[in-house]
């Protein structure tokens, strides 16, 4: 199984209808998603104070830290019912792919702002691009980010949970009651029917998506995850590499009423060790980067092994990525050892490192090639 420990990296009305292209309509929603799970009670430092913010990074950084095993102290169900934000958008037109819907599962340090980067959007935004390909997408902020809810980050904030809101959000859209299952009127555009579900994700919300399809085979037809390898360097970087704030003390006014636990990403200097490589860094969207980055949650999240899933799955990762290879990818992994390891059944399975790009890819230079890549893989694939 591909099992890896990775700390979530995440940031922080009722419906409103736009028209927000020729090409596109946008509803964005609130949707109650229950959740009945099983998480785990994990032994961690809580975090109140940017020392202990530090301290948090060290205590997963040290030679010694203690093993995923050795912080389990047992079971925490979880039986609630979370609000979470969502943003459909669809072509103002019927295509041949409008059956095809793509959920996005955005990663560390972000929102669903993520996919629809508004700095020079003909290159960065994954959203006008899947729309000009014909396809509809939702996206959505996970718990504990964006506009969705903010739970306890020590006990809900957890893997176990955040797919099973990914497994509802699936289902309700795939039986075609995503919409009416809305807080407010969503009737501005009619609720997706589709006939196949493509499952997007980055860094950790590929991990979820992972989580998905090994738990559940036939929830989603294919999957494109980007920004996670399992490579031979991918514990090699330790959190304490990156600088940390407790959020309301980083930054009151964006993060005030945040509670304990959750920690920010300081400065744009450690977003570009994250993100970015200097062959493909522009300025300005570094910039855009470190203005919606907002924060972590002090938890775990480990993969689960389940069902085999049998669709086609592609692991879409920079050639310089830090986090995942410590700097370079190549000649870092095996595309039979993840097959086997991760979806043996899959259809095919297949990884593709994108140029002189690190961890974030649609905020590097050269974004569209990236989304011309995974359109070509889903096009070959049928979808």
């Amino acid at each position: 199984m591909l099992s890896t420990q990775l700390v979530q990296v995440g940031l922080l009305f009722a419906a409103k209808a736009m028209a927000v292209a020729a090409s596109k309509q946008c509803v964005e929603f609130d949707v109650p998603i229950p959740v009945i799970a099983t998480n785990n009670y994990y032994t961690m430092p809580r975090v109140d104070n940017n020392i202990e913010a530090v301290q948090w990074a060290l205590n997963f950084s040290v030679w010694d830290a203690p093993t995923s095993a050795e912080r389990d102290n047992g079971p925490k169900p979880i039986n609630h019912t979370f609000n979470i934000n969502a943003l459909l958008c669809v072509p103002s037109t019927k295509t041949d792919k409008s059956d095809i819907l793509q959920i996005a599962v955005h990663g560390n340090a972000w929102d669903k702002r993520y996919w629809d980067v508004p700095v020079d959007p003909e290159e960065h935004s994954y959203v006008d691009a899947a729309i000009d390909k014909g396809y509809p997408i939702l996206m959505f902020d996970r718990i504990g980010t964006g506009k969705s809810e903010l739970p306890n980050p020590y006990e809900d904030v957890q893997v176990a949970t955040e797919i099973a809101i990914l497994a509802h959000l699936t289902a309700l859209a795939r039986n075609g009651t995503l919409l009416s299952a809305a807080t407010a009127n969503t009737t501005s555009i009619p609720s997706p029917q589709p006939q196949h579900i493509v499952h997007v994700g980055h860094s950790y919300g590929s991990l979820l998506i992972m989580g998905l399809l090994l738990q559940h085979a036939t929830t989603s037809d294919a999957a494109l995850l980007t920004g996670l390898l399992s490579s031979t360097h991918m514990s090699d970087v330790p959190v304490a590499t990156f600088e940390h704030d407790f959020a309301p003390v980083s930054d009151p006014a964006r993060f005030g009423q945040y509670p304990s636990g959750y920690i920010v990403l300081t400065t744009e200097n450690t977003l570009q060790k994250v993100y970015f490589t200097q062959a493909t860094l522009d300025p300005a969207l570094l910039t855009w980067a470190e203005a919606v980055a907002l924060y972590a949650s002090a938890e775990q999240a480990f993969a689960r092994s389940g069902p085999a899933f049998r669709g086609p799955v592609q692991f879409l990762v920079g050639e310089f990525d830090f986090v995942n290879c410590n700097g370079d990818c190549r000649g870092t992994y095996s595309v039979e050892d993840i097959k086997n390891s991760t979806f043996p059944e899959a259809s095919d399975v297949t990884v593709y490192l994108q140029p002189d790009t690190a961890h974030a890819l649609t905020v590097a230079k050269n974004s569209s090639a990236a989304f011309g890549v995974m359109f070509s893989y889903l096009d070959t694939h049928g979808f």
